[in-house]
């Protein structure tokens, strides 16, 4: 048995046989033994380009049936290349002033358009080449005449493949995949998001795992741990199929809790919300039985466009979520552009320590019009449900101040324009600096209710990159100086008379799920799937006794220390739950 470790990209737990499928790139005819005619050249592509046009708006709309519009946008940003009168031009040039063939210059214009991409550390921009490389490969096969259309599944699979491009997925039929293992690629990409959209296991960024992998052997992938294993031994197949077989009927009923509040056996109920990315994912929560979106990361719809997104389209974005949700409240967190989440057609650049650049609030205040626009299309959205208005990485309190006076003067806008709106939308932040936290009193006077984002709120504080692999491990939540300051963040906000809320991955660990109650936190955002458990966590144990725990807690000094106790206490409430996870939740 061989284990190959990856990025863990989409949670669960699947047996079966490997379909290998790497792409054969085109061969290029580099030596030009024959003499070239520009006007030829130029036609061929044309015939080229409009070949790849009429395939994608094809795959377009095969993708729109299958995981619906918001999945078939992608696609969108390919067709959009194709049409761009720049580059265009730029491949002209090469037939016209270089000599080359059609291929050759499409190629080397592609090349050098890609060379900003390349040089970019940043995950969410690199991710963006395979989008333009997948164009570039689908118009050389059109004028080399070259027909290699993605593998044809007639059982079910584990897919193997170096990478997965948004075209390519749309030509799979995905109800024979059981599940992903794909060599490039980041928990923020394609794939990923696509495979959390379907609740299949996948595992990105596993280096040469296709070439290693032979096409037909059994594979066991662990999609929550990042690890498949190649040829499982007796022992591993064992132990997956009792965890796959607890995991199936913890889920089973825990889905049963669907139609009841998240409150404890005393009497405290939490809105129990989730986190979503797409419009999709909004089915899942409702039917996993979350009261509401408690977060809403509408930087990812930015990524989908290869240009900023306009009014009328966000507009229509939000809208489709809070008709979706029906009666609960969706929180759309304001623009979240910078740090890991670089964005090309708004002017980002590298910078050589983003998370400390120019990113969240710092970047909408700089952007006055992108952050109005997105104002105005979430007011308009109001018109249609009840929604809330977040903003992230508020650190400083004429920040909070600034953002206010602008949603004002949005709102005061719309009503002059006699557009439909409601004029008391919470407008709240997110808890994610040191500095948040220490102004939690004052900017509690300013705000509606606080959401603690957890994630970069522990790296802030621990001064630990979590993007950086080195060091990631050391980016705990349960730390002693983390839980110090949620707690301070809480009581500044209750004291204030808001409500505060989790939306970071915290929330979604059962074990840490119960701090989060026990610090008497109003509301928790998890995953659409993690609702049912955290769930189960809160209708579990009482809240006189989780707050006993975390007053221990917040006494201790190290990890290993709070690790222990919550072992020793919160694990033995929650046994059966948590063994059919996998694990113990720490």
């Amino acid at each position: 048995m061989e284990s190959i470790r990856g990025v863990a990209a989409s949670p669960g737990l699947v047996v079966g046989p490997a379909r290998v499928w790497r792409r054969r790139p085109p061969l290029l005819d580099r030596a030009r033994n024959r003499p070239l005619q520009p006007d030829a050249e130029r036609a061929r592509l044309a015939e080229a380009l409009s070949a790849s046009r009429e395939g994608l708006l094809a795959l377009r709309q095969q993708l729109e049936e299958k995981l619906g519009e918001e999945h078939a946008r992608i696609l969108d940003a390919q067709i959009l290349i194709l049409d761009d009168p720049d580059f265009l031009a730029t491949v002209h040039r090469g037939i016209d002033e270089q000599g080359l063939s059609a291929e050759m210059a499409f190629t080397r214009a592609m090349a050098e358009a890609l060379i900003p991409l390349d040089l970019s550390e940043d995950a969410v921009f690199r991710a963006r080449i395979a989008d333009f490389r997948d164009v570039e490969q689908r118009v050389v096969r059109a004028l080399l005449g070259d027909d290699s259309p993605v593998p044809r599944l007639e059982s079910d699979v584990i897919l193997v493949t170096d990478q997965l491009t948004p075209s390519e997925t749309a030509a799979l039929d995905l109800q024979h995949v059981l599940g992903f293992c794909v060599d490039q690629g980041g928990d923020l990409g394609h794939t990923a998001i696509l495979a959390r959209s379907l609740g299949v296991p996948a595992i990105v960024g596993l280096g040469y795992a296709s070439r290693r992998i032979a096409d037909g052997v059994q594979l066991a992938l662990d999609g929550t741990a990042g690890w498949v294993h190649v040829q499982p031994d007796t022992d591993t197949l064992s132990r997956f199929r009792v965890r796959i077989a607890r995991r199936r009927r913890a889920e089973e009923r825990l889905l049963k809790l669907k139609g009841f509040p998240a409150e404890t056996p005393d009497g405290r109920r939490v809105e129990l919300s989730a986190n979503v990315e797409l419009p999709q994912e909004v089915d899942l929560a409702v039917a996993h039985g979350a009261q509401g979106i408690g977060l809403v990361r509408t930087e990812y719809f930015f990524f989908q466009h290869p240009r900023i997104p306009s009014e009328q389209e966000q507009f229509e974005y939000y809208r489709s979520m809070v008709v979706e949700i029906g009666e609960g409240p969706v929180i759309f967190r304001a623009l979240d552009a910078g740090g890991d989440k670089l964005i090309a057609s708004m002017g980002g650049v590298r910078e050589y320590n983003p998370f400390l650049g120019l990113r969240g609030t710092r970047f909408l205040l700089s952007q006055p019009e992108i952050l109005r626009t997105q104002l105005r299309a979430l007011y308009r959205t109001s018109a249609f449900g009840r929604i809330r208005i977040m903003f992230p990485m508020v650190s400083d309190l004429e920040e909070m101040r600034a953002l206010r006076a602008h949603a004002a003067s949005v709102l005061e806008e719309l009503q002059g324009e006699g557009v439909a709106c409601d004029p008391d939308v919470e407008i709240g932040i997110m808890i994610e600096t040191p500095a948040a936290v220490l102004l939690a009193p004052e900017l509690a006077r300013e705000c509606d209710f606080f959401s603690l984002g957890t994630n970069d709120l522990t790296q802030y504080v621990l001064a630990v990159d979590r993007t950086n692999h080195r060091v990631a491990g050391l980016a705990r939540a349960q730390h002693p100086a983390v839980l110090r300051a949620i707690a301070r963040t809480v009581e500044a906000a209750h004291a204030a008379g808001i409500w505060v809320g989790c939306c970071g991955e915290m929330g979604s660990n059962p074990m840490h799920a119960v701090l989060l109650l026990g610090m008497s936190l109003d509301e928790i955002s998890v995953s659409a799937a993690s609702v049912p458990l955290i769930k189960k966590v809160i209708r579990t144990v009482r809240y006189d006794q989780a707050k006993s725990w975390a007053a221990q807690v917040l006494k201790m000094s190290t990890v290993s220390e709070v690790d222990s106790f919550l072992f020793a206490r919160a694990h033995e409430r929650l046994r059966d739950f948590l063994d059919a996870e996998g694990g113990n939740g720490s």
